[in-house]
């Protein structure tokens, strides 16, 4: 038993390259973990002060594109790449749990005010057997250089320090060579960094991507109490970004109170993101995809999170 579980979200948004980037995501980690498991979000997003799900959402299409998701997810798992799926619907028994145990019952909505997933990275952490969970958006694009596993540095690491509750590889791929800057996990990092053994130390919790150690977690539950409460209270009086999303809970409660995510220095892993899929990222995907997979990437992307579409395009072309 390795006590780790593999998770990945699922969503009617990712019904154009789940197929792709579920498999990659699996193949990594699967010798490591003792389950694979995918939440599939069937909710639609609630009205907020800035999403109107009636224009964005539409109920017609969003039903559709839930059939398509569960289809996909269902041909994952009949190929082996899904242990087990658990299907979020709207009014589903879970989320009362996920409320009252995460939220202390001050939230109910499913989705944050920017309409993105909130519950469904609620109900990974709390439908995980193991005490360590990896989780993925679907979206994500790993490097990982055969043979090793990033989660299984970073669960070592993140079990000499009492504060690590969890870690992610480099959050882009390295720079400082090429660029000639000091090394970090990107160019961009907004919040301070803290070198310690095997990586950095950091407050911010992104739900990208993470391994976090589930009862450690636990000792800061609910997130919403003292001033984050309140200020939850406020801007749902206020009705001014309400819900907060599930990473600012995490870094005003675990990371105010001193708990804090390790980067792992290590380049034998990174990650990236899209964050925004036109057609033309669709289209350069399977593409895009297995050079990441083989470690080649343009400069211009090296440091950056998110995908630089207009330099993959040119990269691509260079190397038809």
């Amino acid at each position: 038993m390795h006590n780790v579980t593999l998770q990945i979200n699922l969503s009617p948004g990712d019904i154009n390259y789940a197929h792709l980037t579920v498999p990659a995501l699996v193949t990594a980690h699967r010798t490591n973990v003792d389950e694979t498991l995918a939440i599939v979000d069937c909710c639609r997003p609630q009205k907020t002060k800035i999403v109107d799900p009636d224009s964005r959402f539409p109920e017609a299409e969003f039903s559709r594109r839930v059939e398509k998701i569960s289809l996909i997810a269902e041909e994952l798992k009949a190929k082996g790449y899904l242990d087990r799926i658990v299907y979020l619907y709207p009014h589903n028994s879970l989320q009362p749990i996920l409320s009252r145990k995460y939220l202390d019952n001050w939230v109910n909505e499913t989705h944050d005010y920017g309409g993105c997933a909130l519950m469904s990275y609620l109900a990974g952490l709390e439908v995980a057997t193991t005490r360590y969970l990896i989780h993925y958006d679907a979206d994500m694009l790993l490097y990982q250089v055969p043979n090793y596993d990033w989660s299984v540095e970073a669960k070592y690491l993140i079990d000499k320090h009492p504060q690590a509750v969890a870690a992610s590889p480099r959050i882009s791929p390295p720079f400082s060579t090429e660029k000639k800057l000091p090394d970090a996990p990107s160019t961009h990092e907004e919040r301070p960094l803290f070198a310690v053994e095997g990586g950095w130390r950091n407050d911010w919790f992104s739900t990208r991507c993470f391994l976090i150690d589930r009862e450690k977690l636990d000792s800061y539950l609910p997130l919403l109490q003292g001033r984050l409460l309140l200020e939850t209270l406020a801007v749902k009086y206020l009705n001014r970004g309400y819900p907060r999303s599930p990473e600012i809970m995490l870094f005003k409660r675990v990371g105010a109170t001193g708990g804090w995510r390790l980067n792992l220095k290590s380049e034998q892993a990174w990650l990236l993101h899209p964050l925004t899929k036109p057609p033309r990222y669709i289209e350069l995907l399977p593409q895009i995809q297995a050079l990441v997979l083989n470690n080649q990437v343009p400069i211009e992307q090296k440091g950056l999170a998110d995908i630089n579409l207009s330099a993959w395009e040119q990269f691509i072309a260079k190397s038809a």
